[in-house]
């Protein structure tokens, strides 16, 4: 399930409305961000619009607001790609805000993603929140607030775009806040999907992210169905799990109430091996 906005002109100063679900509904929810300076208040807008009933502390929830709003005002170089200008549409390239839950060593976490066009750093340099920022430095402490504020809880990896007429790829970055156990919620503890039914769900997740010619196999009989996604991404839905190998031989795993991580962290394996069949290609 994803709330969704309509795309907005490139240089609007619009503000982003309140999602249609919430994050504790159980879905992901998403929304384009303006390609301006007016993207870091929209993304705090929409961050505590989306976490409503999560259960998060007002400390917790004031965190990450301020870390939504620097992932925001990261995400805008990515404007200035030629290839976005070259497509001249509206939404190719704009910023994203997603959130989720999912959990964690049975743990839950608020998960939030800005997502941008471009798979890498601006000159290729990764961030480093070990180096000492100038005390009189303009750009470069947003991502050491969000070290700091989240306990070394962030990331970024490659993945696509859930929003506008392409599903473009580049990369998310996040942060995730952790949920007090006395306000988790129970769409965790419900019943959960079969084998069938989990595999459907995660085939529409990644077609709907522009992943397709798809190959499923179901054994129905012996409860498992699987998903082939590429020449070397298979994706096993059996015994309440999904599972798949990523492109360093290392083992995933997610519950089948955990289809929103598992969809998201099979299109960022998917990217990976296609980037590495590119790199080989040149």
């Amino acid at each position: 399930m994803l709330a969704s906005l309509a795309a907005v002109e490139p240089h609007a100063a619009v503000a982003v409305d309140p999602p249609a679900v919430t994050v504790s509904a159980g879905g992901a929810a998403a929304a384009l961000l303006p390609a301006n300076t007016s993207c870091a208040p929209a993304a705090r807008r929409f961050f505590r619009a989306a976490a409503a009933g999560v259960g998060l502390p007002e400390e917790a929830l004031y965190d990450g607001c301020v870390m939504a709003s620097e992932l925001a005002a990261n995400s805008l170089h990515a404007r200035g790609s030629v290839e976005f200008a070259a497509l001249g549409a509206a939404e190719a390239g704009h910023p994203e805000i997603w959130l989720y839950l999912r959990q964690v060593a049975g743990e839950q976490e608020l998960v939030c993603k800005v997502f941008d066009a471009l798979p890498g750093w601006r000159g290729d340099r990764r961030p480093d929140v070990a180096a000492q920022v100038p005390v009189d430095a303009v750009s470069g402490r947003g991502l050491h607030v969000i070290h700091g504020l989240s306990h070394g809880r962030w990331g970024h990896h490659l993945s696509r775009a859930r929003l506008g007429a392409w599903r473009m790829p580049g990369k998310a970055v996040w942060f995730a806040l952790p949920v007090p156990r006395s306000m988790a919620l129970d769409r965790f503890r419900q019943p959960q999907p079969g084998s069938l039914q989990a595999a459907s769900t995660l085939e529409g997740m990644l077609t709907d992210r522009g992943i397709g010619h798809i190959v499923r196999a179901d054994a129905a009989a012996s409860g498992m169905s699987v998903l082939s996604i590429r020449r070397d991404l298979t994706v096993w839905c059996r015994s309440r799990v999904v599972s798949w190998t990523t492109r360093t031989g290392h083992r995933e795993c997610r519950t089948f109430c955990d289809l929103v991580d598992a969809a998201e962290q099979i299109v960022c394996a998917h990217e990976e091996l296609a980037r590495a069949d590119a790199v080989q290609a040149r």
